[in-house]
């Protein structure tokens, strides 16, 4: 009976009118047509959900009914309590950052109170990554954990709500450093590069042939991806390590989906890239992190994307008092109000809900201050 009304209570959630308007609302703005409005979207990471509603995420990663059951408490949570702009859409299966690194035979390392980790290293040698082979879509790393939560979200929620597929966001370079480890890999774009690109594209055909048999397995065309780039930080590579081995590949994937590369983020300093990153087909919306300029990716890209502004969750909200965190957020709306941008806090960790509903109340003001 509980599962029951877990069900029935976020069918209804989803049916909101809110979401449908929500829905719109972003589809205009991807399609740069909304001038006139900044979105609130608040990135809540697993371990706030872990606190908040009690929930151990080793059962949670390993117990597919626990999963569905724990998802649908967090999208009530999050209707009930974060009054963002986000879409709540169904359930989405997602193991985390570890998961590709999983399929080329990486150990993921479950932890109660945070997502997986990414597991050591696998590749020593090049003898390491010749014995390779192709991930399995049935069979490798973390996939047969995500069939069969499929199978059994599909079963327990009778098909009342939409379930988001496990996706490959984790960009080709980034992989690789899972796989190789960084500072071996930073060592093989100067004694070994042939190694390198051999390394990266295998990685790359690795996920086309992945994506492929996903669209035979779910019976549907993938049009456009993300890509999730941590790995590229100003502050670990240069311009051009990211243009001779990093891009080429990024570039190929984009080529490889209809519709490009939609997202691309990275949470690192991504200043020195933005020129290169800029064109790589479909890439409508970036991600700016606290690391990177905001001033110069406003003055180079201007109302080419949208803008994915985060914040620190730290020196922004956590240690913030209102009149604090007005400032802070004025002062970047003054950087981004001529483009289309949309604003976020910083990944919720430990943060209270009152301090999310504050920031959340308080960038509402300003934002209404600013576009007047």
């Amino acid at each position: 009976m509980r599962l029951k009304n877990l069900v029935e209570e976020v069918e209804r959630i989803i049916a909101n009118p809110k979401y449908e308007q929500l829905k719109r609302l972003w589809n205009d703005f991807y399609a740069l047509k909304v001038a006139d409005r900044i979105p609130i979207e608040i990135t809540i990471n697993m371990t706030f959900f872990a606190k908040v509603l009690n929930i151990n995420l080793i059962d949670h990663y390993q117990n597919p009914e626990k999963y569905v059951e724990n998802s649908l408490k967090m999208l009530i949570f999050q209707h009930k309590e974060i009054p963002d702009d986000r879409i709540l859409g169904g359930i989405v299966l997602a193991y985390g950052e570890a998961f590709e690194s999983s399929l080329f035979g990486s150990e993921p390392i479950f932890k109660p109170d945070t997502d997986p980790w990414v597991g050591k290293p696998i590749i020593e040698t090049q003898e390491d990554l010749e014995n390779l082979n192709y991930p399995d879509f049935y069979e490798s790393g973390l996939m047969p954990k995500v069939l069969r939560l499929y199978e059994t979200a599909e079963k327990m929620t009778k098909g009342k709500i939409p379930l988001f597929f496990e996706s490959w966001d984790r960009s080709p370079w980034g992989v690789a450093v899972h796989l190789r480890g960084l500072t071996k890999l930073l060592v093989d774009t100067f004694r070994n590069p042939d190694f390198v690109h051999k390394l990266l594209s295998f990685i790359t055909e690795s996920r086309m042939k992945w994506e492929r048999e996903k669209e035979k397995f779910l019976e549907i065309k993938i049009q456009k991806a993300s890509l999730y780039n941590d790995e590229v930080n100003a502050q670990v590579i240069s311009p051009q390590i990211y243009q001779v081995f990093a891009h080429p590949y990024e570039k190929k994937l984009a080529d490889f989906y209809p519709e490009g590369i939609f997202y691309f983020h990275s949470c690192g300093d991504i200043t020195p890239f933005l020129d290169t990153i800029s064109t790589i087909h479909g890439l409508r919306k970036l991600h700016i992190s606290p690391a990177t300029n905001f001033q110069t990716a406003v003055s180079k890209l201007g109302r080419k994307f949208v803008f994915q502004k985060r914040m620190h969750p730290l020196k922004d909200l956590r240690l913030c008092d209102a009149a604090t965190m007005e400032s802070r957020i004025k002062e970047v709306l003054k950087v981004g109000r001529e483009t289309f941008m949309e604003l976020d806090p910083g990944p919720i960790q430990d943060e209270s809900l009152d301090k999310i509903k504050t920031w959340i109340n308080v960038a509402r003001k300003a934002i209404k201050s600013e576009l007047k």
